[in-house]
């Protein structure tokens, strides 16, 4: 069964790789043959990816959401799934050079990060753990294609407006900065640091060895390297007038974002009350404002936020897109960065 979920696995990632180089030529020929390709290899990895996840569950005996590989391996998945729906709806075969690669990149961290079928931990060996943790991974996939549609949106307005001549420079710094915040992100994954304390205040904290930093500066580069190369070829095809009808409407675009949005918000909220139900069955409280608990109240209000500015005042384009563009900054640190730089009850679970 190890096996046969490692072949799976492999699998998945290379016809990521491939499926991903094949959307950015799309993106820069606009070759509908290309595109086609590119999503029917899309669709193979995803049938791949999901054995291999079901093949982890039954090895493992529980869902496949207790650690660092599963949930990054999950969150990869749901977000290729959400793409492959909303391609099936909106013309959007141009965002697949980001989406793709993106789930290539977390995915290949996610394998990198995989020791192994583990026993569950005591507090986590309870039916909420599919149920708070998948409904969770739910929600981030919705705003992940959130900030795909808004990143996107910027990119067609941008463009619309003819700055044809700084579009090679735009799209050079947009990518550099994406790729430099993943590449960072998962370096902070990758790294295990020791937990030291500190003699005056008895106070616990992380201390990350040379080594660690060695894996976060080397994954940071990597990816500021990828994005430039990736963001010198989508901008020299942006160059060119006739690159705008390759992108998907600002309608379109606006119109995916908010409904990224508008799906993951009350799955956020759902997962938030299950998880408040779950830890008072585990710690005898429903809420004890964990760092976990209290960035999710963060994430939460903030996508509140998204939706009252659109719905009340109004908002929409521009603001909607930058807005959904940072949500997935805070879903990011609530997601990782808080169980690896802020201790609490849920340090225990790595993701």
């Amino acid at each position: 069964m190890v096996k046969l979920e490692s072949i799976f696995a492999i699998v998945t990632l290379l016809t990521y790789l491939v499926s991903g180089g094949i959307y950015i030529w799309y993106l820069v020929t606009s070759n509908r043959r290309a595109a086609r390709l590119a999503s029917m290899l899309l669709v193979l990895g995803f049938f791949c990816h999901t054995m291999a996840l079901g093949m982890r569950w039954i090895d493992s005996g529980h869902p496949p959401l207790s650690d660092s590989y599963e949930s990054l391996s999950l969150f990869s998945w749901g977000l290729v799934l959400f793409y492959l729906i909303s391609e099936r709806k909106y013309p959007i075969q141009a965002a697949g050079a980001v989406v793709v690669p993106t789930a290539f990149i977390i995915q290949s961290i996610a394998l990198v990060l995989n020791e192994g079928p583990e026993p569950l931990r005591p507090i986590l060996n309870s039916g909420w753990l599919w149920i708070h943790v998948s409904i969770a991974m739910l929600s981030y996939g919705f705003f992940a294609l959130a900030f795909g549609a808004g990143f996107f949106y910027l990119i067609q307005e941008y463009l619309l407006k003819k700055q044809y001549q700084h579009a090679l420079a735009a799209f050079v710094i947009m990518f550099a900065a994406i790729g430099l915040a993943v590449g960072l992100w998962l370096g902070f994954i990758w790294a295990h640091p020791a937990d030291a304390v500190n003699q005056q205040t008895g106070e616990h904290f992380n201390q990350y060895s040379s080594g660690d930093i060695y894996k976060i500066l080397g994954l940071a580069g990597a990816g500021l390297v990828i994005a430039l190369i990736l963001g010198f070829a989508a901008g020299k095809g942006a160059s060119r007038p006739g690159f705008v009808k390759r992108l998907p409407s600002l309608d379109v675009l606006d119109e995916v974002s908010y409904r990224g949005v508008a799906l993951g918000f009350p799955l956020l909220t759902i997962g938030i009350v299950t998880g408040a139900i779950w830890a008072d069955k585990a710690w005898g409280a429903w809420w004890s404002w964990d760092p976990k608990e209290t960035w999710s109240l963060i994430t939460w209000l903030f996508y509140g936020g998204y939706l009252h500015t659109r719905l009340t005042w109004g908002w929409r384009g521009r603001h909607s897109a930058m807005i959904s563009i940072i949500g997935l900054v805070v879903v990011l640190f609530t997601y990782i960065g808080v169980n690896y730089l802020l201790a609490g009850y849920h340090s225990y679970a790595k993701v």
